[in-house]
């Protein structure tokens, strides 16, 4: 199934307008779920990254049936309150219009590791960081190291750490190329300290190739910034719940 990491910027001063949508989708979950139902999604979940430069932006994960603009053409055809709704107040806390983009730009799947034996969903971390200009051909190269050619090794790593998910997404945005990554497991924030602290071979390698497309103020012998999910769903989940 399609999976998807996006990145949208939060217009100064409108984050409250972004948690009052996430609170709207709690509360009127019926009406969610049958949304999220036509457009295929299975998974959603929603986070905010605060930036050194004191801009903001929120990332979300989807894990759906159909390509991202197939199911945005469904929400945007759609009558329903909750997607009329969804679709005004996104563009008033992004300043990204939806009605008015024609197809939004998909982001390219550049690394997806799976633990062995088709693990449950867990919880999960996302974070964001800028490639270097003209750094995108190598983070490409990169990633296909890492998650191909060296992926036994990758997956000792990030066994030992407990994930049972990582993924890599490419987003071409107005301000650069953005890498975002998503990552589950038991514990994904540990997981991340974990690496972050690590000095086995393979993650070594891994941390010093990203400093060669990442900014130097990106130390991923730090740990990541623990950014607030502020919506999670699986339809697994809510399904199971219902019973």
């Amino acid at each position: 199934m399609p999976t998807y990491g996006l990145i949208f910027p939060i217009v100064p001063g409108k984050e409250p307008v972004i948690r009052d949508v996430c609170r709207q989708l709690q509360e009127r979950r019926a009406e969610y779920e049958d949304s999220r139902g036509r457009m295929g999604v299975s998974v959603e979940r929603a986070y905010i990254q605060d930036n050194p430069d004191g801009s903001a932006v929120v990332l979300a994960y989807i894990d759906a049936d159909r390509s991202l603009n197939e199911g945005m053409s469904v929400m945007l055809a759609s009558e329903s309150p909750l997607d009329r709704y969804f679709i005004e107040r996104e563009a008033e806390a992004t300043g990204v219009d939806f009605r008015s983009l024609g197809k939004l730009p998909e982001p390219e799947t550049v690394g997806q590791w799976l633990a062995p034996g088709n693990p449950q969903r867990a919880r999960g971390l996302v974070f964001t960081a800028p490639l270097l200009p003209g750094k995108t051909d190598d983070g490409r190269a990169f990633a296909r190291e890492a998650f191909v050619t060296r992926r036994a090794e990758l997956t000792e790593s990030r066994l030992a750490k407990r994930m049972t998910r990582e993924e890599v997404f490419l987003n071409h945005t107005p301000a650069g190329d953005m890498i975002v990554v998503y990552i589950e497991g038991e514990d994904p924030v540990e997981a991340n300290r974990q690496f972050a602290a690590s000095h086995t071979p393979f993650d070594r390698w891994f941390k010093d190739r990203c400093k060669e497309i990442f900014p130097p103020y990106i130390d991923f012998n730090q740990p990541v910034p623990d950014n607030e999910e502020i919506f999670s769903w699986t339809r697994a989940a809510s399904l199971s719940q219902a019973r």
